[in-house]
């Protein structure tokens, strides 16, 4: 069966040269490129783009083209091509229409040039199913951003309406002069004139057509198998074996207290629950938590479906907290270094998911990829010969080739949190669903069952102990994060730990210990915030950066993230408000300004051009 094919056609010249072309067609490779490597969908690149070369790949691949994207100059009547000797060549719409129109495969038509609205029509005419296009001139840098975002969130199997409602936000959360975002039908454009006008970029179907809007990539499938009997009330099996078994064996190796060779008697389950829990963080160990204690079935058959979807969705959300806690470890250090090293640059190659990540609002922060960004930072580590903090982690590759299992793993589990998201779960899968998600999960949680090394604490206060003729001491007034499932109920010790070395205030940190000294330690705040400890009261109450919404950052509560955000704001927290404007300050090389509305997010030369 033939692939699909994503195919990138961009054109430039002599006059009117756009900086950012290369840029565009670099990230969307890039973000395409996993897809490619599996074998669920063919890239091809034309980076000079003639006539000649675009009827060449048609016919080439003839009913095989899923997308045609076009980034160079444009108008509402053609678009501006190459000729071998660089000089322009139009192509216009009519003849361009019919050639869309004849492609069988063709998803999706993105017109990324200035006016392009004006060809719509007669694509739509001529049977394209959707289109991308813009109602006016668009600057070189936002047009590169704008793609960027959209392929960024296509690669991670959102619909086309949801990646050109995420690419439309991070606009506007970027750039303060447009209106709401729209998705326009083929009849009766965005109106002019309007004080507000709209974004540029609008989303066009045919109305008897729209069910293209939910179109996503091709995506890894897991063959299906009946498993009978799973939840049979007269043949009970506990619902976590299968994690529980994946990953207890390399925890052990961690926690001695799960090596049953070392144990003169055989932990029973409840202990080897607490134990596993007890190894992780906590923001993975209060997943692993609610999971375990969804053990038991109902009492009543008619419960078993919404017991089952709650657990399916649990496991997903394990999933989730465990990749984003490992990314903000990697985003703590890349502060650290980029403060260390100023001439530390994030290349446009790595821009993308930074991007993203800045941009993160109440619309998208929950589909947010964190593995793509931690991939990222760890390929910058990589370039730059950084140490990893987290020295282990170098040998987790997400990798097809190098690890296929944990690839794997991540594919299922990520498109799960996606169909979760959206609501795409039929209740009929979700029993087999729920089996496939513990054995994935407890792939990824062998993979990293060397966190049980490292010890998360919030630091409240540090006393200095010095006597005369003597060298001073530091006694750390720490909340252990540790032991999520032994403590949830009572709430947690404070413990007063003297070490030689001195380490953060109100703050929480993930540390390197040889059980008596601190051999290394990263600030995870702002990403991971103590309100208790902020607060100077007692126990801990850890929130995790979820978005921001204008000039204030919203956390979710680790323990229900269905709680109200804590808002972060001028008035409230105004040193976690700080910390954050300056990360994304200096992340890029750029001088902090207490007080500027908005930061720009990633670099770019000649942002005035257009297209």
């Amino acid at each position: 069966m033939n692939r699909p094919i994503i195919f990138l056609a961009f054109a430039n010249g002599r006059d009117g040269y756009l900086p950012m072309i290369n840029r565009e067609r670099k990230n969307i490779i890039r973000a395409m490129r996993p897809h490619d490597d599996e074998g669920l969908i063919k890239v091809v690149s034309e980076g000079s783009s003639s006539l000649e070369d675009i009827y060449e790949v048609f016919n080439n691949y003839p009913n095989q083209v899923a997308i045609f994207h076009y980034g160079g100059h444009a108008g509402s009547g053609h678009l501006q091509l190459e000729q071998p000797d660089t000089s322009a060549q139009k192509a216009y719409t009519q003849g361009l229409a019919q050639l869309l129109g004849q492609q069988e495969s063709l998803q999706l038509a993105f017109l990324n040039g200035c006016a392009t609205q004006g060809q719509v029509d007669l694509l739509l005419k001529h049977g394209v199913r959707a289109v991308i296009a813009t109602s006016a001139s668009v600057q070189d840098q936002m047009a590169t951003e704008f793609a960027e975002q959209f392929y960024h969130s296509l690669s991670s199997h959102s619909s086309l309406k949801r990646a050109f409602q995420i690419a439309s936000s991070f606009i506007e959360s970027k750039y303060e002069d447009f209106s709401p975002i729209q998705i326009y039908r083929a009849e009766g454009f965005a109106p002019k004139g309007e004080k507000n006008q709209p974004l540029p970029w609008g989303l066009y179907v045919q109305k008897e057509d729209e069910d293209i809007l939910n179109w996503t990539l091709p995506k890894i499938t897991t063959p299906k198998h009946a498993i009978r009997n799973r939840f049979d009330y007269t043949t009970r099996v506990d619902v976590n074996d299968i994690l529980i078994e994946t990953i207890c064996e390399e925890v052990a190796k961690y926690n001695k207290s799960l090596d049953f060779e070392l144990n003169k008697e055989e932990l029973e389950l409840p202990a080897i629950k607490r134990e596993i829990v007890d190894s992780f963080p906590t923001p993975i160990g209060e997943q692993l938590r609610k999971l375990f204690i969804r053990s038991n079935d109902p009492s009543e058959p008619e419960d078993l479906e919404l017991f089952t979807l709650a657990r399916l969705r649990q496991l997903a959300l394990t999933y989730r907290s465990t990749t984003q806690f490992i990314c903000f470890t990697t985003l703590s250090q890349l502060w650290d270094e980029k403060y260390e090293n100023p001439a530390l640059e994030i290349s446009d190659d790595y821009i993308v998911d930074f991007n993203s990540f800045f941009a993160l609002n109440a619309f998208n922060h929950q589909s947010f990829d964190y593995v793509k960004l931690l991939r990222t930072i760890t390929d910058i580590f990589d370039d730059f010969q950084i140490p990893y903090f987290i020295d282990e982690l170098r040998q987790v590759q997400i990798d097809i080739e190098r690890n296929p299992a944990l690839y794997k793993a991540y594919i299922f589990m990520n498109s799960l949190y996606e169909r979760i998201l959206e609501e795409e779960v039929e209740p009929e899968e979700v029993e087999q669903l729920c089996l496939e998600a513990e054995q994935y999960l407890g792939v990824i949680l062998r993979e990293v069952a060397f966190l049980a090394q490292y010890k998360l604490v919030t630091i409240k206060n540090i006393e200095i102990i010095k006597y005369r003729h003597e060298t001073p001491s530091y006694r750390h007034h720490q909340i252990m994060l540790n032991r999520a499932l032994t403590v949830a109920s009572t709430g947690f010790t404070e413990v007063g730990a003297v070490f030689n070395t001195f380490t953060d205030n109100k703050s929480v940190l993930f540390i390197k210990t040889d059980g008596s000294e601190i051999q290394g330690f990263l600030n995870l705040t702002p990403f991971i915030i103590d309100k208790n400890a902020l607060n100077s009261n007692y126990s801990s109450r850890l929130y995790l950066y979820a978005y921001q919404e204008k000039n204030t950052y919203h956390f979710q509560f680790l323990n229900n993230l269905n709680d109200a955000p804590l808002v972060v704001e001028e008035d409230s927290y105004p040193n976690i408000k700080r910390q954050l404007e300056r990360f994304k300050a200096e992340i890029f090389g750029r001088e902090y300004q207490p007080g500027k509305k908005k930061l720009p997010f990633s670099t770019g030369s000649r942002f005035s051009k257009k297209r």
